[in-house]
């Protein structure tokens, strides 16, 4: 009933088929492919659940830190150096800490000299030392800011330091307090799996990389609005308390200016509140 060329043009048409299936399964398999990594918005936890987790793993006793900041040029020569003095209380009721920066120029001041070596650098208008107190309140973050002793008013947390690339908020870790921040990806950073974060920074935003499972930041990048990097904060060495995890060390990359500022941090020690005494 079937004849030879019939048989032949049935085959013809199956082994067109096959190939247009095989064609569009590989098709599908390639877009899949190309697709952006990361979860899916809807499926990953909201930014404050995420931020939250990464305060709880900073240590609970206060501590105190002693360093520097310092600006190098590109072939590494030290441009500045300011020495940093951070004491913090991330246990309190509520969270706080106090921040000291002085111009390693400067000299160290007596607490008996702080007036009046406060009074001769406010004459000449140089900055000699400035201080930063933090409380991370539920409604926001209170500041008190001060330079060379005398308090300063309209104090802009994402004002640099000393024009050496790192903010206040970089030096803090105060975004981590934010609540205008999203969770925009997943990414691995360091091999390892974190979420990021965005949080706005004027009219840039910033994006954390927090790990998913300790809660450990990673790194952090600066970009505009269309995405140009202004500056990347890289997590150079951490320190351990209490089984806990907490940046010590920090480059600050600012690659349109061929500018780098390095946090380093000499001594860390426990404190003991005054209560405990």
């Amino acid at each position: 009933m079937f004849g030879t060329g019939g048989g032949s043009g049935a085959s013809s048409t199956l082994r067109r088929m096959i190939r247009r299936i095989l064609f569009t399964l590989f098709l599908a398999a390639t877009l899949r492919a190309e697709e952006p990594r990361g979860e899916p918005v809807e499926t990953m936890p909201p930014a404050q659940q995420i931020l939250a987790f990464a305060r709880a793993q900073l240590p609970k006793q206060p501590i105190r830190m002693n360093g520097s900041l310092k600006e190098r040029a590109p072939n590494g020569f030290v441009k500045k150096e300011l020495t940093v003095e951070m004491d913090l209380n991330w246990g309190g009721s509520p969270a706080n800490a106090t921040y000291r920066i002085r111009d390693e120029k400067s000299g160290l001041f007596h607490p008996s000299e702080a007036r009046e070596a406060g009074a001769i650098a406010t004459a000449t208008n140089e900055v000699k030392w400035q201080t930063l107190e933090i409380q991370w309140l539920p409604g926001g973050p209170d500041f008190q800011y001060s330079e060379n002793g005398a308090d300063v008013t309209n104090f802009n947390p994402n004002a640099e330091i000393a024009g050496l690339g790192v903010t206040w908020a970089d030096l803090s870790f105060s975004f981590l307090w934010t609540q205008q921040a999203e969770t925009v990806n997943t990414d691995k950073k360091l091999g390892r799996d974190c979420y990021v974060i965005s949080v706005p920074r004027g009219k840039n935003h910033l994006l954390l990389w927090i790990e998913k499972d300790t809660g450990r930041v990673f790194g952090a990048k600066e970009e505009t609005p269309d995405g140009a990097l202004v500056k990347e904060i890289k997590v150079v060495s951490v320190k351990e308390f209490d089984k806990l995890w907490m940046v010590k060390d920090l480059d600050i990359i600012k690659p349109l200016e061929n500018g780098r500022t390095s946090l380093r941090i000499e001594n860390v020690e426990t404190v003991v509140p005054a209560s405990a005494l």
